[in-house]
């Protein structure tokens, strides 16, 4: 248990996303259909839709497109074009990352992460998860402030803030969703130490109205 919320902690994920991309022109994306799927060649989530490119930026560098075949939720995001730029889809834990389309991933300020951990609700509880979580950062050396927003049987919202050391700051809220085939987790992190309240809102609202695949 203790290894896989090393692999889960926020601070260790971020160092795991390789590439970087190009800005990316919003009016250029076409929203995905079955006819013309076969000619895209990079997909962005906008607008609560698939939508994709069909030709690539020379600046850019390739995602593999399968990534958007392993999330396991229906993400809601803001009113920006988000890029899946890295995904793992393993045995113990499924993992996708979004950065804004344009965004440069080594030189990233916000991220959207969704995860999946299969079995899990038959372990461990949302509160007990979070909890350990919490006190992972703790035993790291951080002292984050945390705000436990929502807490019932089957979900936890809350809310970190590490302020020190300067190079690892960020503000995150994360969302641990029991489902039947395990737990669902999703997070938004800026690389600041307070989002601020207008931003801070909008993310809560939008990742509660994100909701689990039926499929998933």
């Amino acid at each position: 248990m203790n290894k896989l919320l090393g692999m889960l902690s926020p601070l260790l994920l971020l160092a795991q996303i390789p590439n970087a991309l190009a800005a990316i022109d919003p009016y250029r994306l076409v929203k995905v259909t079955n006819d013309n799927n076969p000619q895209c060649v990079e997909y962005f989530t906008y607008k609560d839709g698939l939508y994709c490119s069909t030709s690539t930026n020379p600046d850019s560098v390739a995602v593999d497109p399968k990534i958007k075949d392993y999330e396991t939720q229906k993400i809601v995001f803001d009113d920006r074009p988000w890029q899946a730029v890295w995904g793992k889809d393993g045995n113990d834990i499924t993992t996708v990352e979004y950065i804004p389309a344009g965004d440069k991933i080594d030189q990233w300020h916000e991220l959207v992460t969704s995860q999946f951990i299969p079995g899990l609700q038959n372990k461990t509880t949302p509160k007990d998860f979070a909890e350990t979580m919490i006190k992972q950062m703790h035993d790291s050396g951080f002292n984050p402030t945390i705000n436990m927003i929502k807490e019932t049987a089957d979900q936890v919202i809350f809310e970190f803030r590490i302020s020190s050391p300067a190079n690892l700051k960020q503000n995150e809220i994360q969302i641990i969703t029991k489902g039947k085939k395990g737990f669902y987790i999703l997070h938004y992190v800026i690389k600041e130490s307070d989002m601020g309240q207008a931003n801070r809102e909008k993310w809560l609202q939008n990742l509660q109205k994100s909701k689990i695949n039926p499929s998933s």
